[in-house]
């Protein structure tokens, strides 16, 4: 009986699909990216919102904000960068009721911060852009796509508003002063219904090593409550 010869893949049809499987491939990549960026604006912006609610608790507690630069004006709003080490400091204890790495506030931390060293907020290691021993020190809280430059502000003058923030630029345009010019949060009389706002922008993203973020490696993240 004879036995029938199969035919093998010629050099061009490999390549054929070799070059298919190629396209569909950088089809799919762009796709993929989109959909990890969109996860993590969507986590950055859970988080923050999260923060914000751990502000608004501690403030109905003890009766006032977070105690990050001392003395409040009644008369204006508080903004915060937090890449200030000192600012991010006194911010993590005050909401943590403890340090970056866990362990007990001391009782002069307690006395300024958060005297019953109560947990209004946990933060998670992947909050941080760098964990390691110096974490007590100089921590890097971060958004999901390393940027540490965060932004906070606080109604200290108790209006229900915030506006007249001209300190921050840039911000994202959607809270920019009108024209999204990202000059700063909105100076109008109406000012933006909040108690307290997060953000960082994609205008001035920075990695806790310094390096500028840019394009697809930064987000407009924005919480207000």
């Amino acid at each position: 009986m004879k036995s029938e010869s199969r035919r093998g893949f010629t050099l061009i049809e490999l390549l054929t699909v070799i070059a298919i499987i190629g396209i569909m491939a950088g089809m799919l990549f762009p796709a993929i990216n989109a959909v990890r960026r969109k996860s993590k604006i969507a986590t950055s912006q859970s988080t923050f919102s999260q923060w914000c609610t751990a502000v608004n608790r501690y403030k109905s507690v003890y009766g006032f904000y977070p105690n990050i630069s001392g003395t409040y004006s009644p008369s204006a709003d508080s903004p915060f960068k937090l890449e200030d080490k000192d600012y991010m400091l006194k911010f993590i204890k005050s909401l943590s009721g403890k340090n970056p790495s866990g362990t007990a506030l001391l009782l002069s931390d307690r006395t300024t911060l958060n005297r019953n060293a109560e947990e209004f907020c946990a933060f998670s290691k992947e909050d941080y852009g760098i964990f390691d021993s110096t974490v007590n020190t100089t921590p890097y809280l971060n958004d999901k796509f390393s940027n540490i430059n965060i932004r906070v502000i606080f109604d200290t003058d108790s209006t229900g508003t915030i506006k007249n923030i001209t300190t921050l630029s840039p911000v994202p345009d959607d809270i920019s002063i009108t024209g999204g010019t990202g000059v700063g949060i909105d100076s109008s009389t109406a000012g933006i219904p909040a108690r307290v706002i997060i953000f960082t922008s994609a205008k001035d993203a920075q990695s806790y090593d310094k390096v500028k973020l840019t394009g697809d490696d930064a987000a407009d993240i924005i919480a207000i409550q």
